[in-house]
């Protein structure tokens, strides 16, 4: 995770939005509203959503719409149709767990400490080899690219939540840098799990500030082509952030 996504903070933890594919008007509430059931356990696994009739009554919704919201939630693997049984809530192995809606759903569950060592795992997976590659094969272009997208950060030091944009387009830059198409694509998805966590950083002192030093180390590593001392910057960058997160989590139990 991002230096700028997490912080150390009193017993209250925010979330943040987490862009993600909208769905309009009410099929979009009715969406949010049992994604949340689901994630958050009132709704289990093997669990039959009511009837028809009864979500028709009690939201005061046309049958269209909330079909159409079934439909949405069926598409993130967390509902299916049984036979003479009705919707009923998928297993966790079925659900689209890097869908943003889903990972919002997930941040703000009571159960996200587990999940956020497994995003941890992601990224150390994916970005300190991100590094290495893109300081063996950046060209002038990448380089500027990233030394711009770090001298964007500076102004966001203290800006907290409203410096998560800036953050998120640095690292993409590095991995963009590296210069593999696969990888480069693989943006989205560290997007959507940096966005996931973004409620750690909220109520952060100095926002981005005390990390901007591990994020120059990463750069100055990238731009010397230094690939081992670039995985290792990114190694402790990520360290760093972990820590900070686990320890907000900890603190608003």
């Amino acid at each position: 995770m991002l230096s700028s996504d997490v912080g150390k903070k009193s017993r209250s933890v925010k979330t943040a939005a987490v862009p993600r594919a909208p769905v309009a008007g009410l099929p979009g509430a009715i969406v949010e509203s049992l994604g949340k059931k689901i994630l958050n356990g009132e709704l289990r696994p093997g669990d039959t959503l009511p009837a028809e009739t009864v979500y028709l009554s009690q939201l005061g919704v046309s049958r269209t719409t909330l079909r159409e919201a079934i439909k949405v939630l069926a598409a993130k693997g967390l509902v299916f149709a049984k036979p003479k049984t009705g919707t009923v809530v998928r297993a966790r192995e079925h659900w689209n767990l890097l869908d943003p809606a889903v990972l919002t759903w997930e941040a703000a569950s009571d159960g996200f400490a587990d999940t956020l060592g497994e995003l941890f795992e992601i990224r150390r997976l994916i970005e300190p080899e991100g590094a290495a590659l893109a300081a063996q094969r950046h060209d002038a272009a990448a380089a500027g690219a990233m030394q711009a997208a770090f001298e964007a950060l500076a102004p966001q030091a203290d800006a907290g939540a409203d410096a998560l944009d800036v953050d998120i387009t640095f690292h993409l830059t590095i991995l963009k840098a590296a210069g593999n198409r696969y990888l480069s694509a693989l943006g989205a998805v560290i997007d959507t799990v940096i966005r996931s966590t973004a409620r750690l950083a909220l109520g952060r002192p100095g926002g981005l500030g005390h990390s901007m030093g591990l994020h120059l180390a990463v750069l100055d590593a990238v731009l010397a082509r230094d690939e081992v001392t670039a995985r290792a910057a990114m190694h402790r960058l990520l360290a760093d952030a972990e820590q900070d997160a686990q320890q907000v989590l900890e603190h608003a139990r």
